[in-house]
């Protein structure tokens, strides 16, 4: 070896450092090389994008679950809907019906009562007409 003016350290022969600078790079490795807040940082990452993919999937059932109530909704409204437009052709037909059988019976009872005053005044004239000569 050279004489130099550094005693007791020791060297590379190939870039002259001093060797405790290779062994701290010797004991360097990935896991150790990140801080407490890298570390934090990643595990709040994957927390992160855990959730986020449940929320997603819970939005896309309540989605379907949406497309799905809008499609019972709208057959139950049309058949809503028919019945109510049956049950408004049966009210019509029923009033008109009803219409009918009133104005008939109210011709019937006109015409009864016509008749029945006709009879009344045909009966009254013949009491004044026999009572009349009687006298």
């Amino acid at each position: 070896m050279l004489p130099t003016g550094l005693r007791g350290v020791a060297r590379n022969p190939r870039t002259f450092r001093p060797a405790f600078l290779y062994s701290c790079q010797i004991h360097n490795s990935q896991v150790a090389s990140k801080t407490v807040t890298e570390k934090v940082a990643d595990v709040a990452d994957k927390v992160n994008k855990k959730v986020g993919k449940g929320l997603a999937s819970a939005i896309e059932a309540g989605e379907r679950a949406t497309e799905k109530t809008k499609e019972t909704i709208g057959s139950s409204t049309e058949t809503a809907k028919g019945k109510a437009e049956s049950a408004t052709q049966t009210v019509q037909e029923t009033t008109e019906s009803a219409k009918q059988t009133g104005r008939e019976k109210f011709e019937s009872a006109k015409r009864s009562a016509g008749e029945a005053t006709e009879e009344t005044r045909r009966k009254a004239n013949e009491v004044t007409g026999k009572s009349s000569p009687r006298m």
